[in-house]
């Protein structure tokens, strides 16, 4: 499962796989690096929900077996989840051109979970990909810096009408992010 923080507070339903018994109690204890981090209990429903703040800890989370019985008290199998959580990441890209003159400026921003809202993301690598309008398959163009506004432009001749995106991969504490493609 994965996990994006990009706000101060996030909850979302957590749904019992379809072959667990009803009437079943059920809870997991998750963990993370730092130890205990949340409970989800299941009590005579087959959703609950995952209640997670914008401090929680970040990284790879293992949801354990705590307790499971039916009705008549036997015990229960339980499966072992995992859930990777990051910070939100993302990117946005302009295009203009002038003649022969395309001028592709790059926005990057990620969440800060200090400040509770989205900040430039700077010093991180993105990829400027373009292709064909008609192509399947990106080529990348040109390794890019956002700096300290969370942006970066490069200009370059081109008569090509071209689609272009940027990419940034995911980090260990943030998700990556593709922006949407621009024709030009």
């Amino acid at each position: 499962m994965r996990w994006t923080i990009s706000s101060p507070f996030k909850s979302a339903v957590v749904s019992l796989a379809g072959d667990c018994a009803p009437g079943v109690y059920a809870s997991w204890d998750a963990y993370s690096s730092r130890g205990f981090e949340d409970i989800l209990i299941f009590n005579n429903a087959r959703t609950a929900y995952l209640d997670v703040y914008d401090f929680a800890t970040l990284g790879r989370w293992t949801w354990r077996p705590s307790s499971c019985f039916l009705p008549d008290f036997t015990d229960c199998t339980q499966n072992t989840r995992t859930m990777d959580v990051r910070l939100g990441g993302w990117s946005g890209l302009t295009a203009t051109r002038l003649g022969t003159r395309l001028t592709l400026t790059v926005s990057a921003a990620r969440y800060a979970y200090s400040l509770d809202k989205f900040v430039p993301w700077v010093n991180v690598r993105g990829t400027l990909q373009y292709k064909a309008p008609t192509a399947k398959t990106w080529t990348g163009l040109k390794y890019v810096y956002p700096g300290s506004n969370g942006r970066y432009s490069f200009t370059y001749s081109t008569s090509s009408i071209r689609d272009y995106r940027v990419v940034f991969a995911d980090t260990p504490v943030i998700w990556g992010h593709t922006s949407a493609a621009v024709r030009r």
